[in-house]
């Protein structure tokens, strides 16, 4: 064991305050093989990241309710036509949004209800912690 973070695992380890069928060694062996085959922690980031900026959060407010065309969303929030397409694109590379083409304007609804309530969700949990 070289590192600080390893001869700390191994004083877990001998104190039996973690698995102790194994050697440190070992635990950490684990450990790395469980982050391993979770492929999915990419895709994860993406969407988390996406959800993670105010302007965002407020266009899934809006489409939340109803599918709007991205000039509606553009009026509503006040913002430029380069900004809004930055920001939906984001929203669908990460696969929470989906648009529709209607002749040249694109229409913009939520791609999945789970993503409806764990928005709504979010703000209970945000609210909670205000208390």
């Amino acid at each position: 064991m070289s590192t600080i973070a390893q001869a700390r695992v191994k004083r877990l380890v001998g104190l039996g305050l973690v698995d102790t069928t194994c050697t440190p060694v070992e635990r950490i062996r684990q450990l790395r093989a469980r982050l391993e085959e979770d492929r999915g922690v990419h895709k994860q980031e993406e969407f988390y990241a996406a959800l993670g900026d105010s302007t965002r959060l407020r266009i899934l407010k809006l489409i939340g309710d109803e599918e709007l065309c991205s000039c509606e969303v553009m009026a509503a929030l006040e913002l430029t036509q380069p900004t809004t397409s930055h920001h939906i694109g984001i929203l669908e590379r990460a696969g929470i949004l989906n648009g529709r083409r209607n002749g040249k304007w694109v229409f913009y609804k939520i791609a999945n209800p789970k993503v409806k309530r764990l928005l709504a969700r979010g703000e209970d949990i945000a609210a909670e912690a205000q208390l």
